[in-house]
């Protein structure tokens, strides 16, 4: 039995369930997983952007497909380059049946094309492609974050990007865009960002897309669209008439598909060199991975590809207040980050999301119903507060059902009483009038009769970013 013959099978089969049980069965076949292998894995890269014409071979004994892959690598190796590696190619593919070239033709476009991914294929065979690594942060403790301080002295808190997240893995030119599960982002090669990127030394970057002029979330569900549209569906294999007619669709509802793709941009928070990233480690500290960023790479020329905006701090308080200036503007938030941090897979202690968390008691002075159309449109889901003075104002979200039900049933008794709210600090608009920022309620408390004042809502938020203690 062929490759071939295993792939097709694989193509017939429908579900991704049933394909992984195909191939279940031949997963012992160890020419299939150096197939599998070279075209999935990010090491192999063949750098020939299309098949050479070839003659197919005929009244000949064909070479073995193991003969070939082993040939293979002498382009991927770049023992072989430019031109001589389409001869090589063309030679290979010459000196094989034609059932070997056309799994030839789908490994150097590095596409199985029979709807099995990396995913699928590493629960049938596992490790088999290796796993993309991803840095991640650990969750808010003060006690991580002032460690950090303690430690080195300062840190660097970076905006945190809520785009689509995407790995930029360049080699020799090349630009192949990867989300965080290891699946490719299609964006058009002729677009301005992989343009820009294309100039870039061979390494990886870590950042998110966003677009031009847009919000975080417009902007990651144009992205998705174009993603699709360019994929050209879950297989691969959409036509030409019905990616046309997805394109139609999306100028129907965003317009011009040319200019959507001509706004996406990359922020960029980290790099790594490629022998790092396929070891999932590097030793390089952050500061110096910055300093390359900065230094060394073509950022001050590019339009669409910038390094996230970042600021030195020098104490726990310092980063605290950095963090509700960020939200105060309508970003994510930060990332602490200590300044001779290395990389590894995983959310290290040397990386921490900074949150501001503290509860203030607050008086009810009156309810809203849900939306007109909602579920909730005949409830109270939105209690109005404030503070004793009058002049802090919020309307806090996160109520069960249960809750909503009570309080609609009980309204006018609760007038007046107590609710304590959890939030991420306060805010104040240009207008001069406070509020809460990402308010939620805790619980109705019945067991209390007063409530904070705007001061001591202030001293409460104080001692939570560690600017004043608590006297005892």
């Amino acid at each position: 039995m062929t490759i071939k013959t295993i792939f097709d099978e694989i193509s017939e089969t429908s579900g991704d369930n049933a394909k992984m049980e195909v191939l279940h069965k031949y997963k012992d076949n160890e020419v299939l997983q150096e197939v599998l292998y070279q075209i999935k894995s990010k090491r192999i890269k063949f750098f020939i952007s299309q098949i050479p014409s070839f003659t197919p071979l005929t009244g000949m004994v064909p070479a073995s497909l193991e003969w070939a892959l082993n040939q293979l690598k002498e382009i991927s190796s770049r023992r072989i380059t430019g031109h001589e590696a389409t001869k090589h190619l063309k030679m290979i593919l010459e000196s094989v049946s034609a059932d070997d070239a056309f799994i030839i033709d789908r490994i150097i476009d590095k596409d199985p094309k029979n709807g099995l991914g990396t995913t699928y294929i590493n629960k049938v065979i596992p490790n088999l492609i290796e796993k993309t690594p991803y840095q991640g942060a650990k969750s808010y403790s003060e006690k991580l974050a002032r460690a950090i301080f303690t430690k080195f002295g300062y840190a660097y808190s970076d905006v945190k990007m809520d785009g689509r997240y995407a790995n930029a893995i360049i080699q020799n030119g090349e630009v192949e865009l990867e989300s965080r599960q290891g699946l490719k982002t299609f964006i058009p090669t002729d677009s301005i960002l992989i343009k820009e990127l294309s100039t870039f030394p061979d390494g990886v970057l870590n950042g998110e897309l966003t677009m031009v002029g847009m919000d975080r979330y417009t902007s990651n569900g144009i992205i998705a669209s174009i993603v699709d549209i360019e994929g050209r569906g879950k297989a691969g294999d959409r036509s030409d008439a019905e990616t046309a007619k997805k394109v139609i669709a999306f100028e129907k509802k965003r317009g011009s598909y040319k200019d959507a793709i001509a706004k996406i941009r990359y922020t960029v928070w980290d790099s790594i060199t490629l022998e790092n990233y396929f070891d999932k480690k590097s030793d390089i500290e952050y500061r110096d991975r910055l300093d390359f960023l900065y230094n060394r790479t073509p950022l001050k020329s590019c339009t669409r590809v910038a390094i996230v905006e970042r600021k030195k701090v020098y104490s726990f308080a310092e980063a605290m207040v950095h963090f509700q200036e960020m939200l105060l503007r309508g970003e994510e938030g930060t990332i602490l980050k200590a300044p001779t941090a290395t990389w590894k897979d995983g959310k290290p202690t040397w990386q921490v999301k900074m949150k501001l968390d503290m509860s203030i008691d607050l008086r009810v002075i009156g309810f809203e119903f849900g939306e007109v159309g909602s579920k909730n449109e005949h409830v109270y889901s939105t209690i109005n507060l404030e503070t004793s003075c009058g002049t802090l104002r919020t309307n806090p979200a996160g109520m069960t059902e249960a809750m909503m039900k009570d309080i609609t049933e009980r309204a006018d008794e609760l007038m007046g009483t107590i609710v304590e709210i959890r939030c991420s600090g306060l805010s104040q608009n240009s207008r001069g009038e406070w509020s809460t920022l990402h308010p939620s309620v805790v619980e109705l408390r019945d067991d209390k009769m007063t409530c904070d004042s705007l001061i001591t809502a202030q001293e409460i938020e104080d001692m939570a970013k560690g600017l004043k203690q608590i006297i005892t």
